[in-house]
């Protein structure tokens, strides 16, 4: 194998791919970038059996073949290459990297055992892929870690309405809904994503610079973002999402709009103080909410914030990660604390953006 590549686009191509690529005890190759030269074109995959992903590489051919190389490895051995292009050559299973200033050599690893990647067989749907990765940067944080429940541990994605998307993820302590537009999009189904493969996507979507086609099976989705030459696809959960409508409170007894920067700034004093189970006492009155932590060890704090409150007063502790973590990801600068009642859930809206809901279960005293 023999061919000329451009290195700026070797180093991007290198750098959506190597976060796929994972060490493996008994599949070695799995932490390798399969490269595949053939007449016509220079294909790069990578997988780890959850994630896959192939991107095609621009350059000239000089002689076909197939190789398997560490791709962290061989990302760290050419970024810093300063050539406009590189030649990457094999001979006697390695792989010579050579430049004007730079020759390097890296032992490969036996491809026969690298998993094969199927495309996909069905209609693409066309997605707005900076608000797809939006909407699984938004809702991701709150699956669960644990893999009792994998679809406790999954982004969920459905379509509710048209010309949109609703992500979901809950970890059955709290629960983030975002709705993003995706103009003449149809999904007939919905399906389930695992939380680091979503995020993954999102990673994608982020770095490329068209649009991509999507595709869902039984067992798996993909993205195709044909112009560019990357093709990813990743595994679904198997089950069903929780019938999540059932748990938002239909009424509220309290409602308190506040500035979602002074109960940021309430929380920072408070985190100095938080116990081991990061506890939060939320106290609303007439005017105000009142945010108070308080660690045996340390000392105590009360911090006092104005609002415009709505029904009754009450007094409720949480886990202060719980409800701090949602507000970055509300656009809006005021927000609503919708609150249910005593031992009832919490619910945090923007003031005036109707595509995010979270909701977070209070603690116990």
């Amino acid at each position: 194998m023999e061919i000329i590549v451009p290195h700026a686009q070797l180093i991007k191509s290198l750098e959506l791919i190597t976060k796929i690529s994972t060490k493996h005890v008994t599949l070695p190759v799995l932490q390798c970038v399969l490269i595949i030269v053939t007449e016509d074109k220079i294909v790069c995959k990578a997988t780890n059996l959850e994630l896959s992903i192939e991107v095609e590489l621009p350059g000239r051919i000089q002689e076909v073949g197939t190789i398997a190389i560490p791709a962290a490895t061989l990302l760290q051995s050419i970024q810093y290459i300063s050539q406009s292009d590189v030649t990457l050559r094999t001979e006697d299973g390695v792989l010579l990297i050579e430049s004007k200033q730079t020759n390097t050599s890296i032992k490969s690893i036996s491809a026969d055992e690298f998993p094969n990647i199927h495309h996909l067989e069905g209609e693409g749907i066309q997605l707005n892929r900076s608000l797809f990765a939006l909407g699984i940067k938004t809702s991701a944080f709150a699956a669960s870690q644990s893999s009792i429940k994998p679809e406790l541990g999954s982004v969920f994605i459905q379509q509710k309405k048209e010309h949109s998307l609703t992500f979901v993820s809950t970890d059955s302590f709290r629960l983030m809904e975002k709705t993003v537009p995706q103009k003449g999009v149809i999904l007939q189904h919905s399906f389930l994503v695992p939380q680091k493969n979503a995020i993954e996507l999102a990673r994608i979507c982020d770095l490329l610079q068209t649009d991509p086609l999507l595709v869902v099976t039984e067992n798996q989705c993909a993205l195709s973002f044909t112009t560019e030459g990357v093709y990813i696809t990743s595994r679904l959960v198997s089950g069903s999402f929780p019938d999540y409508e059932q748990i938002i409170p239909k009424e509220y007894v309290t409602k308190a709009t506040l500035l979602k920067n002074d109960l940021q700034n309430a929380f920072k004093k408070t985190s100095v103080f938080l116990n081991k189970f990061m506890q939060v006492s939320l106290t609303v009155t007439d005017k105000t909410v009142t945010i108070s932590s308080q660690n045996n060890e340390v000392g105590h704090i009360t911090d006092t914030i104005n609002a415009v409150v709505e029904g009754d007063e009450l007094s409720l502790n949480f886990n202060q990660q719980y409800v701090i973590e949602p507000l970055s990801h509300i656009t809006d600068e005021s927000i609503i604390l919708n609150f249910a009642g005593i031992g009832r859930p919490l619910v945090i809206t923007g003031a005036s953006d109707t595509s995010l809901r979270y909701l977070v279960m209070p603690m116990n005293r």
